[in-house]
C-alpha cells in the first residue's frame, strides 16, 4: 500500500515538473523567432518625372517629267505641265504630348510600420523593384532621341505604266543565206522579229490619237448616241477617265505624295526660367535634315518658359497643406522622418519655335523633376500621390 501511494505521489510530481517546463518554452520564444518578429517590411519608390513626345508630321511631294512633255503642247485640256523632276517638303503639323515615367535618380527606401500596413498601397505606382532600385542609373539628357516612319500609297515602281506598255513595237528583219541547191547558189529569205523602241513623237501621236478616243467614247455614253448597256454606266465613265489620266499623265507628269512621321522625345534635365531645346532642322528641298546638310534650313526648337501661374499654384498648395497638417507645424521640432516623399511639379509653358518666329502653342504643363520634394508629416495615415506628377491630391493626418 504504501509502495503504491509512493508511486503515484512520484508520477503527480514529474507531471507538475513537465507542465512548469512547458509553460516556461511559451513564455520565451526562441532567438530565431524574435528576430523574425523585429522585421519589417519595407520598399522602395521612386517619385516620376515629366519628358515630352513631339510628333511631327511631314509630306513629302516628288513631281516627275512626263515622257512625252515636249509635246503637251499638242494635246488638250492640261492644266499644268511638270517641266522637272523635283522634290518638295513641308511641315503639316506639330503635336506634343506630355508623359511621365519613375525618375530613377531620385529612389526612397521606406520601412513600413507595423501599424500602417496599407502603406504601400498608397505608393503602388510609384513602387521600384529591388533589382532596380540598388542598380547604378545613368543620367537623363535633354538632347531628343528620333524615330520616323513612312507611310507611301502610291505606286513608286512603275509611274507611267501606260507608257511602258506601248513604247515598243515589234520590227520585222529579212536577211538573205545563200544555199548551194543542185549545183545552183540560192539566196534563201530568213525573216527575224525583235522589239525596238517607238520614236518619241510617234509615241505622242498614238497617245493623242487614243485620247481623242476615249473623249469621244465618253461622249457617245454620256450623250445617249451608243448603243450599251446604261446599268453600268458609272463604272465605264470612271474607267474612260481613269484611262485618259494615265494618257495626259504622259505629256503632263505625276506627283507622288508620301507622308513622313518623326517623333522626338525630350527629358527637360536642366531646371532654368527659360529652356531652349533644339528639335531638328527643316528644308524644302530636304526635309529633316540634321544641322549644316542645307544652307536654307532652319531650326526648329522646344522652349519653356517658367509659368506666371507658378506663384498662385504654390500658394494654393501650402494653404492646402496649412489646413491639412496644422498639428504638424505645431509639433514639428518633435517629429521624425518618415521617408515619405512628395512633389510640387513646376509649370511651364510650352512653345515651338521656328528661329525666332512661333510655331505652335501648347499650353502649360506640370514639370515634375523641376519641383519641390516636400516630405510627409510624421502622423499621416491617408493621403494620395497623383503617379503622373507626384502632387499631393489630399492628405488626412492623426492628432
Amino acid at each position: 500500500m504504501k509502495n503504491t501511494c509512493f508511486s503515484h505521489y512520484v508520477w503527480l510530481v514529474l507531471l507538475s515538473c513537465l507542465v512548469f517546463l512547458g509553460m516556461q518554452m511559451k513564455a520565451e520564444p526562441s532567438s530565431s523567432e524574435k528576430k523574425k518578429k523585429n522585421i519589417k517590411e519595407h520598399f522602395y519608390y521612386a517619385l516620376p518625372q515629366n519628358y515630352f513626345t513631339v510628333t511631327v508630321t511631314v509630306i513629302k511631294n516628288s513631281t516627275f517629267k512626263g515622257p512625252l512633255s515636249d509635246y503637251a503642247g499638242k494635246v488638250t485640256g492640261l492644266s499644268s505641265v511638270v517641266k522637272e523632276n523635283a522634290v518638295h517638303y513641308e511641315i503639316k503639323g506639330i503635336n506634343l504630348t506630355v508623359q511621365s515615367q519613375l525618375d530613377l535618380l531620385q529612389i526612397y527606401y521606406v520601412e513600413v510600420p507595423a501599424n500602417n500596413t496599407s502603406l504601400r498601397l498608397l505608393y503602388k505606382d510609384l513602387v521600384v523593384p529591388a533589382r532596380i532600385a540598388t542598380q547604378n542609373t545613368t543620367k537623363q539628357i535633354q538632347q531628343p532621341s528620333v524615330s520616323a516612319s513612312t507611310n507611301n500609297n502610291l505606286y513608286t515602281k512603275n509611274r507611267f505604266n501606260i507608257y511602258t506598255a506601248d513604247a515598243m513595237m515589234e520590227k520585222y528583219d529579212t536577211t538573205y543565206i545563200p544555199q548551194m541547191i543542185d549545183t545552183v547558189i540560192v539566196q534563201i529569205p530568213q525573216i527575224t522579229k525583235r522589239f525596238v523602241s517607238k520614236p518619241t513623237q510617234q509615241q505622242a501621236q498614238e497617245a493623242i490619237d487614243e485620247i481623242k478616243k476615249i473623249r469621244e467614247a465618253h461622249w457617245l455614253l454620256i450623250s445617249g448616241d451608243h448603243e450599251t448597256d446604261y446599268s453600268n454606266l458609272e463604272l465605264m465613265l470612271n474607267e474612260l477617265k481613269q484611262k485618259e489620266n494615265g494618257y495626259l499623265a504622259l505629256f503632263s507628269g505625276t506627283t507622288e505624295t508620301e507622308e513622313l512621321t518623326y517623333t522626338f522625345t525630350v527629358i527637360p534635365s536642366k531646371q532654368e526660367n527659360k529652356i531652349t531645346i533644339p528639335l531638328f532642322y527643316f528644308s524644302e528641298k530636304q526635309g529633316i535634315t540634321k544641322k549644316g546638310e542645307d544652307s536654307h534650313q532652319m531650326e526648329y526648337s522646344l522652349q519653356l518658359n517658367l509659368s506666371d501661374m507658378q506663384d498662385a499654384v504654390n500658394k494654393a498648395k501650402n494653404t492646402f497643406l496649412d489646413i491639412q497638417s496644422s498639428d504638424r507645424r505645431q509639433n514639428n521640432s518633435q517629429e521624425k522622418q518618415t521617408g515619405l516623399y512628395y512633389r510640387n511639379p513646376a509649370y511651364y509653358s510650352i512653345f515651338i519655335y521656328n528661329g525666332i518666329n512661333l510655331v505652335e502653342s501648347f499650353g502649360t504643363y506640370p514639370i515634375a523633376q523641376f519641383g519641390q520634394v516636400l516630405m510627409l508629416p510624421s502622423n499621416v495615415y491617408s493621403f494620395e500621390i497623383d503617379p503622373q506628377t507626384g502632387t499631393l491630391l489630399y492628405l488626412k493626418t492623426s492628432k
